[in-house]
């Protein structure tokens, strides 16, 4: 399995082909992605924005665009985004990735029903973390898209995360429902949803919970808290009750630590690359790289 971004652009390296199509990706940080993911051979890539907005990036920045970047020039945003998924649905471009508009204009387009990118099933956000103290790739989810999923919800969240990272070359998906508690609290609701979910099991997914994050993820705080199981100290996946949990989780990662992160959306007909509008340009590479590699 790929135990860091740098592995995973490597992998996205030896890919050919891949093409992102980003609504609104005049500011600075896609730009600067767009750039890198040419440079590194990980992606070509076709920006929908008013040509205004991109020209003032490009005079303010002095960033010089490869001929391999395509400008489209559209007039707002929701024309950006429909646009660009309409690049994504057509086979123009492999990935689809957010630029600088809001989310719910983002998803509209990405959803809509002539255009979009819907295949029946949940779509859900995966953030991938390099966690450097256990130096290996987690997922954290869903922090993006469904508020408060309910049981069935969730097994098609912990698959789709499960999908993601066997593309990762995870041979055993490890999924933790995580709670502050690993015992049944009747103050706690999902402790008793993550428990019903535990006992009924996710087909190909090694699934335990409720857990909280030290046995999830560390052998050594599993070993204390005389956590057992398939996936105590070993987890892989690790999955929220509610969309709040899970993006302050990823979140936190991002910018209280110098934990590399990269985000998509699982579930559609091709990657969706979205992680918030403030992410610094490493951030929507890993995130490119990491629709390349697991869009195969």
């Amino acid at each position: 399995m790929y135990r860091n971004f740098s592995e995973i652009r490597q992998a996205a390296r030896e890919k050919s082909g891949a093409r992102a199509a980003v609504p609104m990706g005049h500011d600075e940080a896609s730009l600067e992605a767009l750039v890198m993911a040419a440079e590194e051979d990980i992606a070509t890539g076709v920006v929908f924005a008013p040509k205004a907005l991109v020209a003032e990036t490009l005079g303010r920045t002095g960033i010089k665009l490869p001929p391999s970047i395509e400008m489209v020039d559209v007039e707002s945003e929701a024309s950006a985004a429909i646009e660009a998924v309409r690049c994504v649905s057509s086979g123009e471009a492999t990935i689809l990735m957010k630029g600088m508009l809001k989310t719910a204009g983002f998803l509209k387009a990405a959803l809509d029903k002539e255009v979009g990118l819907r295949t029946g099933r949940v779509l859900s956000h995966i953030a991938v973390v390099h966690a450097p103290r256990q130096d290996r790739l987690v997922a954290v989810t869903d922090g993006g898209m469904i508020p408060r999923p309910t049981a069935e919800q969730i097994v098609q969240i912990v698959q789709n995360a499960a999908s993601v990272m066997m593309r990762l070359g995870c041979e055993t998906p490890r999924a933790a429902l995580l709670a502050a508690v690993e015992v049944e609290d009747p103050h706690l609701p999902e402790t008793s949803l993550f428990a019903s979910i535990a006992r009924d099991g996710i087909e190909g997914v090694e699934v335990q919970g409720p857990l909280a994050v030290d046995g999830a993820i560390d052998p050594e705080a599993a070993a204390v808290k005389r956590i057992t199981g398939p996936v105590a100290g070993r987890a892989n996946i690790l999955v929220t009750h509610d969309l709040s949990c899970g993006n302050i989780f990823a979140k936190a990662f991002m910018y209280m630590t110098n934990t590399d992160v990269g985000g998509m959306i699982a579930g559609a007909t091709a990657p969706i690359v979205m992680l918030s509008r403030s992410d610094a340009a490493r951030t929507k590479l890993n995130s490119l790289a990491l629709g390349v590699v697991t869009g195969a």
